[in-house]
């Protein structure tokens, strides 16, 4: 287990977290700096704190620790933050905080996390965090939205087949950003049936969220039928 010091004391203390992007605690009002970065780096990947006990502190540390690097915003901190995706992706809470602190770290990270995206080494869910943290810079940062829907689109065009989830994601990021200019390659994509409908609807769906259609031209599909999937009451 990493060795606690005494800058680190609080992250041991605070205990479990509010699952609420907008309140995070101000990490740096606990004397946090860019001093401590591979310490918290190592906190965040730090095996015997992952599997700590559920009820105590110290199974919490670790997201503490990245929510901490993405406020100090140290451009040191990108790769290995995006590295631990293929580690921590199966954790909940990384799965739907990591992306975020690496968004916090600014566009510096959109190459590292676009030959991520591109590197199918990767598990399929960890390459869906580094869409999702493509995502959030664009959102951040308005200026470099076009590059990340080019970055995206390009991706779909030739998606990985094997990887319906991650396909799917990158569809509901390409509707965040309200990527009209890439419908063609949604269409595409579309057709040839390497995409999750309940993930993320059908194309006519798609392309009423992008509004570029009012109505359906044919009747909403019943997906859990497609999926053989039990209906829901």
């Amino acid at each position: 287990m990493a060795q606690k010091s005494k800058a680190f004391d609080i992250l041991f203390e605070l205990g479990e977290a509010r699952r609420n992007r907008d309140d995070w605690p101000d990490y740096k009002q606990y004397g946090l700096g860019r001093d401590d970065i591979d310490d918290l780096l190592n906190l965040v990947t730090d095996g015997a704190l992952h599997d700590a006990p559920s009820e105590g502190n110290e199974v919490w540390v670790p997201l503490h620790a990245w929510r901490a690097l993405g406020q100090l915003a140290d451009p040191r901190a990108i790769e290995p933050l995006i590295g631990a995706f293929d580690s921590l992706w199966e954790d909940d809470w990384a799965l739907a905080e990591l992306p975020v602190a690496v968004a916090m770290l600014g566009q510096d990270g959109m190459r590292p996390l676009t030959e991520f995206l591109n590197d199918r080494s990767h598990a399929e869910f960890a390459r869906a965090m580094a869409v999702e943290a493509l995502e959030g810079i664009a959102e951040r940062q308005p200026s470099v939205r076009d590059q990340v829907v080019a970055i995206i689109t390009e991706y779909l065009d030739h998606p990985d087949q094997n990887a319906q989830g991650l396909n799917s994601c990158a569809v509901n990021t390409l509707i965040t950003l309200n990527a009209v200019e890439s419908i063609d390659s949604l269409r595409r994509l579309y057709e040839s049936g390497k995409v999750d409908l309940l993930a993320c609807g059908d194309i006519e769906e798609v392309e009423i969220e992008l509004g570029l259609r009012t109505v359906r031209s044919t009747p909403a599909p019943n997906f859990l039928e497609t999926y053989g999937l039990p209906a829901q009451y």
